[in-house]
């Protein structure tokens, strides 16, 4: 674990602490973003005080519900998942949510903020099912929309892990036709694209456009050099040609 790694779980875990959790998401999505190795102890340890604040903020939203109203129940979503990955077990990877969990998800979705729909997406997205991680994103991109005027580093991120699953389905084409309108905002600035640029590079690598591929993973790493794994891409990519 790097020493700036250490420094962002520090950050974030003082905040979660001061209950700063808006703040403390926003370091650990960045992280998130960073790491390659998903196997790696910060990856997990990020991954796990994501899931401390989702709790806290789904304990929050719960307990200010009207009172009179019956609150419909809702499934701790970190319990929901070991669920899901259970019952998916004997299924293909990237097979949907079951009907009747669905449904019992529909209530928690609109109470969700769009850092906690990402939150939700990264977990499906981990797990294989990418459809459900799309369904959830496209939640999480329509709030940022209605409720902000651009968007920012969290909409990047929603926008970013949209297009990589629809790679992983094998719908990079789609993709790359999602992503090229959004690369044209202006009001994103070019520090927060990168993810962006990285991505369009795994959808034209998918389509075999090698050397569009190359040209948007070089732009990643003329701006950071060690971004996730741009260097082997591009050295794969440079050998295959």
């Amino acid at each position: 674990m790097s020493g700036n790694e250490n420094d962002d779980l520090e950050s974030a875990r003082i905040l979660i602490q001061e209950n700063l959790l808006d703040e403390s998401k926003r370091i650990l999505f960045r992280m998130l973003t960073r790491i390659s190795d998903t196997n790696s102890i910060s990856y997990r340890r990020a991954r796990e005080m994501l899931s401390q604040i989702e709790k806290i903020e789904l304990d929050e939203l719960m307990n200010k519900a009207p009172r009179g109203k019956r609150t419909p129940r809702v499934e701790d979503p970190t319990r929901l998942i070991h669920s899901l990955e259970k019952d998916l077990s004997m299924e293909p990877i990237d097979s949907e949510m079951p009907i009747m969990e669905v449904e019992q998800w529909s209530v928690v979705g609109e109470r969700l903020t769009a850092r906690e729909l990402l939150d939700l997406a990264v977990a499906f997205f981990e797990m294989g099912c990418y459809g459900d991680a799309i369904r959830e994103l496209k939640k999480a991109e329509k709030r940022i929309r209605i409720e902000e005027t651009f968007l920012g580093e969290l909409g990047v991120s929603i926008v970013a892990l949209q297009a990589q699953a629809l790679i992983e389905l094998g719908q990079p084409f789609d993709a790359r036709i999602y992503l090229e309108p959004i690369l044209l905002e202006s009001d994103i600035p070019h520090e927060q694209k990168i993810i962006l640029y990285y991505t369009m590079g795994l959808a034209e690598q998918a389509l075999e456009n090698k050397i569009s591929a190359k040209a948007w993973l070089q732009k990643v790493k003329d701006t950071e050099p060690n971004f996730k794994d741009v260097e082997q891409r591009l050295r794969h990519l440079n050998h295959s040609s």
